[in-house]
């Protein structure tokens, strides 16, 4: 699979080193915390790893003075993923106790430079905040509403979404108005990305 990853996403030796590291750490937590679903183990390349980094050329540029959050990131994903393509401007945030210890020892071991917050994402406060991932939160509306005291007019979302995602679009629509761009995923038949921008109540 690392042979791949290269034709999919432009990344360097080493950072293909770093996501082998990365994996094997998951494998060796895994049983004490529970980090992805037991069914997505033996898949964890295209399940995991390669659908986080299929969204790296749809978020904004990167700004030193910016922040991108990952909310409920759980075993990093796709935070981490993305810090080690490059990205230095993440924050995870992650309410279990357990994924956020592991979260600080994955990043240790891989020599990733990242900020790393247990608590619930209500509980951030910042407003420098323009990008926010999420790949396995909450529905759109959910989502939006739990991130709504960090948007500003420049922030954008960046969020994987499965079948029913038009359902929670207008879900989402019911209370926000907002522009939504749509992206086929990679890595499932019936997976997008979605890319939300301009986010305001109605």
């Amino acid at each position: 699979m690392l042979k791949t990853l290269g034709s999919i996403c432009k990344i360097n030796r080493n950072q293909k080193k770093l996501l082998q590291k990365y994996v094997t750490s998951i494998k060796k937590y895994q049983n004490n915390v529970n980090l992805i679903g037991r069914s997505t183990f033996s898949n964890i390349w295209v399940r995991h790893i390669i659908d986080s980094m299929q969204i790296f050329y749809y978020l904004p540029k990167e700004n030193k003075n910016k922040l991108l959050i990952d909310v409920g990131t759980g075993a990093g994903f796709p935070g981490i993923v993305l810090a080690i393509m490059g990205r230095k401007d993440i924050l995870l945030c992650e309410k279990s106790y357990k994924k956020a210890i592991f979260l600080k020892e994955v990043t240790k071991e891989c020599f990733i430079d990242i900020k790393i917050y247990n608590c619930k994402i209500e509980e951030i406060l910042k407003k420098n905040v323009a990008v926010i991932v999420s790949r396995a939160y909450a529905s759109v509306k959910k989502l939006i509403l739990s991130v709504y005291h960090l948007i500003s007019s420049e922030t954008t979302l960046v969020i994987h979404k499965g079948k029913k995602y038009m359902d929670e679009i207008e879900e989402a629509k019911k209370i926000f108005i907002f522009s939504v761009k749509k992206f086929k995923s990679i890595t499932s038949n019936e997976g997008v990305i979605l890319k939300i921008e301009n986010i305001k109540k109605k």
